[in-house]
């Protein structure tokens, strides 16, 4: 038998030196067990990863913000019970969205093997419990196990995935209850609605309530050559619920019914501008923002837009004329304490991209960065296609503007910022004012003395999703800016 150099070497510190010998061979065995002990972990944890009826499992996982990857290892996020802000905007305009068209085919919001308690008579037990949406989880290939063959889906599950308009409508535009107390003596909630037609008239509707349910009802109207008109009306509230999407005051209401906003103005005006108008506001399905909040020691605000683009019909009548009105629009929801807050706010919709962006200002909150979405169809498929950040619009140039306050103020000729991710998204966004309305604030807010309203030109190009975007469109903006006296 021959031995080798290495053998020989270990059989005579053997003999030599045996109680050393073996203790070095005990931790060599060990180290070498260590190695084993942890391949094997990361091939069970790679085998979790790949098992779609794990926490975490599949492949593209979406946690709630600021929660640490690692607790996911140990199936942390089940027992923390945390909760998915959004997460039927996030199945339907995001996973399901126009950006994965090409690489989500399906997706199944679940929950796995959650602690329930079930109680039969006095007796209360612990079990555990998963539950999904029965045809999302067969289009995903789940695993949930079932007993009944015949689990299918029910009316909350189609709604959950595939609402009508006035469900999904009605389940994110409803009215909220002010705060007590001093901190809600800004309070404001308002509907604003804007449209446009091909012939150039455009206008604005808005029902602002505040915290004593009083309404304003503001609409402007701009006609091609015409001049503008600006009317407002005030009454209490004769229908605000917090349950529905209706405001009422005086002779004018609102209404969301059978997906459709119907807007009833009568009688506003003097007798040489009378107006009244019957609209029809009936959003697309697939652009929308779900309600967000923001909030901070001395701010509150909400948003939600339930439609990025809508189809806007009916008649405006001022004085004997009567206007058709057969063109697009928006309508946004906002609500909050509005004291020492101005914003930058922009929008603008083809029959393919849809854009909205929007910046809050507030002393309390600091180096707010402008937010910048955009939504888009691929196929048979809408939502959005991209999530930036960029900053405020910086004004390009001034000239003269409208009137306000006896005097002519200066504006600014354009609008352009830019917007990115880390994801590789860019967008150049350019806006050329046409039509601007002017409204001087009193007391002006951070040196802001003057609120512009303002519709015209939208140049948009980038990229997004690996695709390029490139659009020239008519879209409306909102920014303060400081009073400047035109020449």
């Amino acid at each position: 038998m021959k031995i080798s150099a290495a053998g020989l070497l270990a059989l005579r510190m053997l003999l030599v030196r045996p109680r050393r010998t073996l203790i070095l061979l005990l931790g060599y065995g060990l180290g070498v067990a260590v190695m084993i002990a942890l391949l094997a972990v990361g091939d069970a944890l790679l085998l979790q990863a790949r098992d779609r009826d794990v926490v975490a499992g599949g492949d593209l996982v979406l946690v709630p913000a600021g929660i640490d990857a690692e607790v996911l290892k140990t199936g942390a996020a089940t027992a923390m019970f945390l909760v998915m802000p959004n997460a039927r905007f996030l199945t339907r305009q995001v996973l399901m969205g126009p950006r994965y068209a090409d690489t989500i085919a399906a997706a199944s919001p679940e929950m796995i093997d959650k602690l329930i308690y079930v109680r039969v008579r006095d007796r209360v037990t612990a079990a555990r419990a998963s539950g999904a949406i029965p045809s999302a989880a067969a289009a995903t290939r789940s695993l949930l196990e079932v007993a009944d063959a015949r689990w299918q889906d029910d009316d909350r599950d189609r709604a959950w995935i595939t609402p009508s308009s006035q469900e999904r409508l009605a389940a994110i535009d409803r009215f909220h209850t002010p705060p007590a107390g001093p901190e809600g003596r800004t309070w404001a909630e308002w509907w604003y609605f804007n449209f446009a037609t091909s012939d150039g008239t455009h206008g604005y509707v808005s029902f602002i309530a505040d915290r004593e349910r009083r309404v304003r009802v503001a609409v402007t109207v701009h006609r091609p050559g015409g001049r503008l008109l600006r009317l407002a009306d005030t009454h209490p509230a004769s229908a605000l619920p917090f349950e529905r999407a209706i405001i009422a005051a005086g002779p004018h209401r609102a209404e969301l019914r059978d997906g459709t906003y119907r807007i009833n103005l009568r009688q506003m005006g003097g007798p040489n501008e009378r107006l009244s108008a019957d609209l029809l506001v009936t959003p697309e399905q697939g652009w929308y923002l779900p309600p967000v909040e923001q909030q901070s020691t001395s701010l509150r605000s909400g948003y939600v837009v339930p439609a990025l683009r809508a189809e806007v019909t009916g008649t405006v009548t001022i004085g004997s004329k009567t206007l058709r009105i057969d063109g697009t629009g928006y309508h946004d929801h906002n609500w909050g304490v509005w004291q020492a807050v101005t914003w930058e706010w922009g929008t603008a919709s083809t029959t393919s991209y849809a854009l909205l962006a929007g910046l809050v200002r507030h002393p309390s909150v600091k180096g707010q960065e402008m937010l910048v979405t955009l939504f888009g169809t691929t196929g048979d498929r809408s939502g959005v296609m991209g999530l930036l950040r960029g900053s405020a619009p910086e004004p390009s140039g001034w000239t003269s503007g409208p009137r306000g306050n006896g005097i002519r103020l200066r504006v600014p000729a354009r609008l352009r910022y830019r917007a990115a991710n880390d994801a590789g998204d860019r967008l150049v966004v350019e806006f050329v004012p046409e039509d601007i309305v002017a409204t001087p604030q009193d007391p002006p807010v951070s040196g802001r003395d003057i609120f512009l309203q303002m519709r015209g030109r939208y140049t948009v190009a980038g990229v997004v999703g690996g695709r390029s975007v490139q659009f020239v469109t008519t879209g409306y903006a909102e920014t303060f800016v400081p009073l400047r006296v035109a020449p």
